[in-house]
């Protein structure tokens, strides 16, 4: 049994929200007396990957396939989906972006597993496994119960702190990559610089006459 959470990367790099999901899993996982496993998809150097055991990581299975350079919805979902059934994951985590959103609702239906989609808080119970989130555009809070063996949760991003936890933690290659019906191709690929992402900011001012 284990608590397994999807590690973004950008360009090979994690950013604050990958650590701020781990130290959540971490948390989960103390709750249900398991291990946390971190799943990594794509080029990532071993340097970098050990930062995850930094916030609570005790197991990163890792690959770096070229063909994770790309986000094609049903090979993230299938990979994603095998190695929690392989590491008997009952809690599957990953975060409120545009990513999760894609595709934790695809490994939702895959695991046969409910979904509490943007919480924001840890489990107020584990038996029944009740998790909040916010409803009315954030003006309530809704408390959703969860009743299938395999959970799936979207975490809110900024809401929950980087909690540094550190332990030892191996890292294990997964080869075993079913590149059937792979759909997606990118032939070419435009970035603006230079700005920072509001979700990614340690800092934000904020002015104006709604203040």
């Amino acid at each position: 049994m284990s608590v397994l959470v999807y590690t973004e990367n950008w360009e090979g790099k994690f950013k604050k929200s990958t650590f701020e999901l781990v130290s959540y899993a971490c948390e989960v996982a103390k709750l249900l007396n398991t291990s946390t496993v971190a799943v990594s998809l794509g080029s990532v150097d071993k340097n970098e990957l050990e930062k995850l055991s930094k916030y609570g990581a005790d197991k990163i299975v890792s690959s770096g396939d070229d063909v994770f350079r790309t986000l094609d919805n049903q090979l993230f979902t299938r990979t994603i989906s095998d190695i929690a059934l392989k590491e008997s994951a009952t809690v599957v985590v990953l975060s409120n972006n545009n990513t999760g959103k894609a595709l934790a609702p695809a490994i939702s239906v895959r695991l046969k597993a409910g979904i509490g989609a943007g919480v924001n808080k840890l489990p107020v119970s584990i038996d029944p496994f009740i998790v909040i989130k916010r409803a009315f555009s954030g003006n309530a809070f809704a408390k959703i119960v969860i009743k299938t063996g395999i959970k799936v949760l979207t975490l809110a991003r900024n809401s929950y702190m980087v909690v540094e936890n550190e332990r030892p933690a191996a890292i294990e290659s997964y080869d075993n990559i079913d590149v059937s019906g792979i759909k997606t191709v990118v032939t070419d690929v435009q970035k603006q610089s230079g700005k920072i992402l509001l979700t990614d900011a340690d800092i934000v001012v904020s002015g104006g006459r709604g203040m």
